[in-house]
């Protein structure tokens, strides 16, 4: 079906396209400022009006990594087509950032991979959200560009009007390596466990898991394992965003366990899936696309990780 011009439903910018496709259950979107994106009809009917604006950043960083995400009503998939890179709304809102610092950081590192040489100039709107920085108006905006020229990380200073041009200085485009570097790099050992928390599980965890990824210079954490005072929930989502890497072992097939994978794989990392043999034809459709480590014992499953995390991770 030919494109049509409309405006974004996650930003509101009248420069964006849009198709139907999969027999109109879902559509596809172009927006200048958001980037390609597919959603399905029911979660078009269900975006937040409150945060729809945050799935712009994360539609930008997900095609920065080559990857068009595609949007589900919730963390139960709906079988809407394709299950290609689909994400439920409520847990790519949750991958926004819940701190200024990690705010700042995160618009700093997309303005740099928006940049392809130095000078590039990154659109800045006066109306509307921006993205690209995480704001969600132009006022915001103003105060993200503010702390960024205080700290020298944007050229020229802050501009007096919108809508501008800005261009990270060398400093910033430095600046931004370091944090990607840090979020992922070699500085980084955490690997968080998504699993269920059966008893009947704790040997697959206990000798399995946890030593598999340990053989490979690794801290694996289960938030059952960490004293913490804070709601579950918060305490995941933050893990998460910690970790290197998440290991997913989905026998028993705990929601939980779906979802913690779902929001590791909206920040752009890696997940690695894991399933006990006899639970393999249980797998969710959308996550039998995925190359899972087939196990029988925790022996088993300790070798098999250990040989994919050096393979994959490094």
């Amino acid at each position: 079906m030919p494109a049509s011009k409309l405006k974004c439903p996650l930003c509101g910018s009248e420069e964006c396209e849009s198709r139907s496709e999969h027999n109109r259950l879902s559509f596809e979107y172009r927006c200048e400022r958001c980037g390609w994106y597919r959603i399905t009809d029911r979660a078009l009917t269900q975006l937040p009006q409150q945060d729809a604006w945050k799935l712009g950043p994360y539609v930008i960083e997900q095609n920065r990594r080559g990857v068009t995400p595609r949007f589900l009503s919730s963390q139960t998939k709906e079988q809407a087509g394709e299950p290609d890179w689909s994400v439920g709304i409520d847990t790519a809102i949750a991958s926004f950032p819940n701190t200024v610092s990690e705010r700042l950081d995160r618009a700093l590192v997309n303005m740099a991979g928006e940049t392809s040489q130095l000078g590039q100039g990154i659109a800045i709107e006066n109306e509307g959200p921006t993205p690209v920085i995480l704001a969600r108006n132009a006022n915001e905006a103003f105060t993200i560009l503010d702390y960024l020229a205080s700290e020298g990380l944007i050229a020229g200073g802050r501009p007096s009007r919108l809508p501008a041009r800005v261009a990270l200085s060398a400093r910033g485009l430095m600046k931004a390596s370091e944090l990607e570097k840090g979020l992922l790099g070699a500085k980084n050992r955490q690997a968080f466990v998504a699993m269920s928390f059966d008893p009947a599980l704790y040997p697959a965890y206990a000798e399995g898991l946890k030593l598999g990824i340990e053989d490979c210079d690794y801290k694996p954490l289960r938030v059952d394992a960490k004293e913490h005072n804070e709601k579950i929930c918060d305490t995941i989502i933050a893990e998460i965003k910690n970790s290197k890497f998440l290991v997913a072992d989905f026998t028993l097939h705990r929601s939980g366990v779906y979802f913690e994978a779902g929001l590791m794989m909206g920040l752009g990392r890696p997940v690695i899936f894991t399933v006990r043999s006899d639970e393999l034809g249980k797998a969710h459709f959308d996550t039998r696309q995925y190359n899972h480590i087939e196990w029988s014992d925790p022996a088993e499953l300790r070798e098999k990780l250990k040989r994919r995390i050096q393979a994959t991770i490094g």
